[in-house]
């Protein structure tokens, strides 16, 4: 149960917190722990700095040593009071940041040799995208006890394999182009063009993520500048994507992501050829979009 209670606790936490200690609060040297990191869609774990602060300031590096189990994100239950119904401060301010609502978690493994007593987790995530306000060196408590500690593969129980480990690469963020927007502006429908190189990847094997936003308009209360309908398709040689929002979409609370899966033979080579806008009275509008791959 390490590693769970921190993924619940998110819930109540939309914006993506920063843990004050680790869970759980106390570990032997070789234990492992997780530590709630706010909400980044960029983070990733060979771009993660942290460092253990140990009771006799010895200092280790984590990264260095090869002790970053994994870091990924959250996201709640989509029937969730927390998400349907929280304050539009905290339901907002993940987009301002430039995505939805999350909780990035990071799993690592306690160095053998460091001292019993309190000790200090330093992390940086090296990003600006943190909703939680933080990227740089930002301190996790975490009590160290007299013992030796073992490392936790997260067993589970398969329901055709048995007892089977975790394998943390199918929850980290897989290759994908993102479409975005500055600055904001209301849509009433758009059109996009994707080019790739189909000797790289299979047309196939391509699919979007599109997230909802559940930010209520903070004059009415409602919802009527998030929702969205979305049609995507591909011929093979373009990816095709068609959005509609009759009553208007706020642009901040449109991101889109083109998927691929890991271990292609070169970079897939996404091209945006087109993007046409309009207006909620079916007006073309000059808006470009932001378009960027991240591996």
């Amino acid at each position: 149960m390490k590693f769970y209670y921190p993924i619940f606790l998110f819930f109540i936490l939309l914006q993506g917190c920063a843990g004050v200690n680790t869970f759980p609060t106390m570990a032997r040297a070789g234990d492992t722990v997780s530590l709630m990191v706010g909400g980044s869609e960029d983070a990733r774990k060979d771009a993660i700095s942290i460092t253990l602060i140990d009771f006799n300031d010895n200092e280790w590096d984590l990264q260095a040593l090869g002790l970053v189990r994994t870091v990924f994100s959250v996201r709640p239950d989509g029937l969730s009071e927390g998400l349907n119904y929280s304050s539009y401060l905290d339901l907002a301010l993940p987009w301002l940041f430039g995505h939805e609502a999350i909780q990035t978690i990071l799993v690592i493994d306690v160095p053998d040799g460091v001292a019993p007593g309190l000790a200090s987790v330093n992390v940086s995530t090296n990003t600006t995208d943190n909703s939680a306000g933080i990227g740089t060196n930002y301190i996790i408590n975490l009590e160290i006890i007299a013992g030796t500690g073992s490392t936790d593969n997260f067993l589970f129980k398969h329901p055709i394999e048995g007892d089977a480990s975790t394998d943390f690469s199918r929850l980290e963020p897989l290759p994908y182009g993102k479409i975005s927007f500055l600055p904001d502006t209301i849509i009433g429908a758009a059109s996009f063009v994707v080019d790739f190189d189909e000797t790289i990847v299979n047309s196939d094997s391509l699919t979007l993520y599109v997230p909802q936003s559940t930010v209520r308009n903070p004059d009415t209360g409602n919802l009527d500048k998030v929702q969205r309908m979305v049609n995507w398709r591909q011929d093979g040689q373009q990816f095709f994507i068609d959005i509609v929002a009759p009553q208007g979409i706020n642009s901040v609370y449109l991101n889109m992501y083109i998927l691929h899966p890991r271990g292609l033979s070169g970079v897939p080579d996404f091209n945006l050829l087109s993007a046409q806008i309009y207006d909620i009275n079916g007006n073309l509008i000059s808006l470009s979009p932001v378009f960027e791959y991240i591996p």
